[in-house]
């Protein structure tokens, strides 16, 4: 399966980890266009959500009709939240990009929400959901937490699942996935998982296995070979950052003020496989409500 370029060093406060989010439900983006998602992966049904009834979780406010959903739904976030933040599966996986579904075009597969722009795609990924279904598997399952603490490769658990800028991190019991819900930023990989030498030397997305791992200032790294893990070794400024976007300039300040503004790496955030760096929290909470805004120019 082909793995995204995504997401690592951020803590649980700054892009969603439940309703410890910095910013709001009223600052972030709704999902779903406010569509349900209980109501779809319970009943099948299209159903719109209250403003006064949300949740906050990975970076997205979730609606809810009534107080029964969002119970449902703050117990156990990661059993409604639709695969990769709402974004369709198969047109991650055969096109390489990132492009919103519908609930209109919605599909439970082994329990799971996927949305899709069109019922091409919903077509497409019922004819073979074994390719798709797994596009925001993080790490192939394996557990972050393990790599890092212990350096050993242990595989997760789906029961105990965590999204993140949505990817699906699974781990073998509660205490390691509370561990990580603790600090996102401790146990995260760089691109996703991708491998940074591989992004920089030949400009893909290779994925990376958690046997080649290795931790450089706090950030967890995969490679898909000794041979890349060596490379990264030996020169590990060339390759640390691959996943900085502008160059760790303030995404903000260069669309709002047309200014390059050096951003902090306690202000940080990922998403869609790049890491953007602010200079205060101000700036990152208003990237965080719109970031579609900021990573398109």
């Amino acid at each position: 399966m082909k793995q995204r370029t995504v997401r690592s060093m951020m803590a649980a406060w700054m892009f969603g980890l439940g309703a410890l989010g910095v910013a709001g439900a009223a600052d972030l983006p709704v999902a779903m266009d406010g569509k349900c998602p209980v109501c779809l992966v319970k009943m099948n049904k299209v159903v719109e959500g209250k403003a006064e009834l949300a949740s906050e979780y990975d970076g997205k406010t979730y609606r809810f009709p009534s107080a029964e959903q969002k119970k449902m739904f703050d117990a156990d976030p990661a059993k409604f939240v639709p695969a990769l933040g709402g974004d369709c599966v198969v047109c991650l996986v055969d096109m390489g990009k990132h492009v919103p579904g519908k609930a209109e075009h919605a599909l439970v597969h082994e329990g799971r929400l996927f949305l899709f722009p069109a019922q091409e795609q919903l077509d497409t990924f019922n004819k073979n959901p074994a390719k798709y279904a797994d596009a925001d598997l993080a790490l192939g399952g394996d557990c972050p937490v393990c790599l890092v603490k212990m350096n050993k490769v242990v595989k997760g658990d789906p029961a105990y699942a965590v999204v993140h800028d949505g990817l699906r991190y699974l781990f073998p019991g509660a205490e390691q996935k509370q561990m990580f819900e603790k600090s996102p930023a401790a146990f995260t990989p760089a691109l996703g998982g991708d491998c940074v030498v591989c992004k920089v030397e030949m400009k893909k997305a290779v994925p990376g296995k958690a046997e080649f791992q290795t931790v450089h200032n706090g950030r967890l790294y995969l490679f898909p070979a000794q041979e890349q893990l060596d490379m990264f070794k030996k020169n590990p400024a060339k390759y640390a950052d691959a996943d900085l976007a502008l160059g760790g300039n303030c995404a903000v300040c260069k669309v709002d003020m047309k200014k390059d503004v050096a951003g902090k790496a306690e202000f940080a955030v990922d998403y869609q496989g790049q890491r953007y760096l602010f200079p205060d929290a101000k700036l990152r909470e208003k990237f965080l409500a719109n970031p579609a805004k900021y990573t398109t120019n």
